[in-house]
């Protein structure tokens, strides 16, 4: 259909939106919480062509996966800095590594499901709900660590509070 060749431009424009967007986000703000928040639209951008597969439903999904797109990235290079300040680039690369493995690992995934499961379509809407779960799973963990260490926060000169860098104590 030639309404399918749109949801790339559609997600283009989300992560064009969202990046102008994540520069303006003020530094005070807990990037695990902006995370957190990434973590979930992309699980309901993902879950809305699952549960919602009309045309409305595609590209929605589209733009609620490319708003945080570049976001997710930026967040977390800003969350490695903090918590490794002296060897961020260590931390950066294990992110990568990671990240790198779920692109390798996901294709094969997909293909075995689509291959054991009874329709394609099935298939293909197993693989995005784990695809939505390994997101979810995402934003917990971030909730937990939020939650475990809270950025300690400091009176500013202004009178506003905000979160004092290396708050939390991760050793290395």
């Amino acid at each position: 259909s030639i309404w399918l060749d749109l949801f790339w431009p559609i997600f283009g424009i989300g992560v064009s939106v969202g990046a102008l967007l994540t520069v303006r986000v003020p530094a005070r703000w807990d990037r695990r919480h902006l995370l957190m928040g990434c973590y979930g639209m992309q699980a309901a951008g993902v879950l809305l062509s699952v549960g919602w597969p009309t045309l409305a439903g595609f590209a929605l999904g589209s733009l609620l996966l490319g708003l945080p797109f570049t976001a997710i990235t930026l967040f977390a290079m800003q969350e490695a800095r903090r918590l490794w300040p002296h060897n961020a680039s260590a931390l950066i690369g294990l992110l990568t590594a990671a990240y790198g493995l779920g692109q390798i690992a996901g294709p094969p995934m997909v293909g075995w499901l689509l291959h054991r499961s009874a329709s394609a379509a099935q298939g293909f809407a197993t693989s995005l709900q784990i695809a939505a779960a390994a997101l979810v799973l995402g934003l917990v963990i971030f909730a937990a660590l939020a939650r475990r260490s809270p950025l300690a926060t400091k009176l500013s000169p202004g009178g506003s509070t905000a979160p004092s860098e290396g708050s939390i104590g991760v050793e290395r």
